[in-house]
């Protein structure tokens, strides 16, 4: 695994969505591979953007657009169950409804869509239940971000993050890796979901 610190710079970068398609261009050997890295904003301006990578494959340099500021390769290790660590992650905390008209998609089911969860009592049970089999969340500070506005092809959305930090205690070192590895909650093509842990 790899973490990097990237600088990319470009005048679509106002659009969060151009970030991610431009993190993608770091990874060129195999494009037709399932994305295998989430990342983080770091500091955002209209034309450039600083972001934290974390990756299965070392993003590669002197690419137009594309500064690489930093990388190392990480061994994932965690210590012992019981341990206490601090974390930071940023994330979409949302819920899935149906519809209240009871409208039917293509596949002649009731229509779902995903509403931000914005009180902070529930941000808090939807943390808990991401990382219930993982870990023990102890101590948690919750603080809103500035939404992200984006064009997708033709459509507009808007991504409502949190910046979630505190102190966690491991219930099993496994399931906190599946974690690590694969992000927590949705909106990874948008910077969500990277944990990053420290010793507490």
């Amino acid at each position: 695994m790899y973490l990097s610190r990237l600088l990319l710079t470009g005048e679509k970068l106002h659009n969060p969505y151009e970030i991610h398609r431009s993190i993608w261009q770091a990874f060129p050997e195999a494009p037709e591979q399932d994305r295998d890295f989430l990342f983080r904003i770091e500091k955002r301006a209209s034309c450039k953007a600083q972001v934290l990578i974390q990756s299965h494959r070392q993003p590669l340099e002197g690419l137009e657009g594309i500064r690489l500021l930093a990388t190392k390769r990480l061994k994932l290790e965690l210590p012992e169950v019981g341990s206490r660590l601090h974390f930071y992650l940023i994330a979409n905390p949302i819920k899935t409804i149906k519809d209240e008209h009871g409208r039917l998609d293509r596949n002649g089911e009731v229509k779902k869509c995903r509403v931000p969860l914005i009180k902070e009592g529930d941000q808090v049970e939807w943390l808990k239940r991401k990382l219930a089999k993982a870990a023990t969340v102890e101590m948690l500070e919750i603080d809103k971000q500035l939404p992200l506005n984006f064009r997708k092809n033709k459509h507009l959305g808007k991504i409502q993050t949190y910046a979630f930090r505190g102190n966690l205690r491991i219930q099993s070192s496994e399931q906190l890796c599946e974690c690590i590895l694969h992000g927590v909650g949705p909106a990874k093509a948008f910077g969500c979901g990277l944990l990053s842990l420290a010793r507490a």
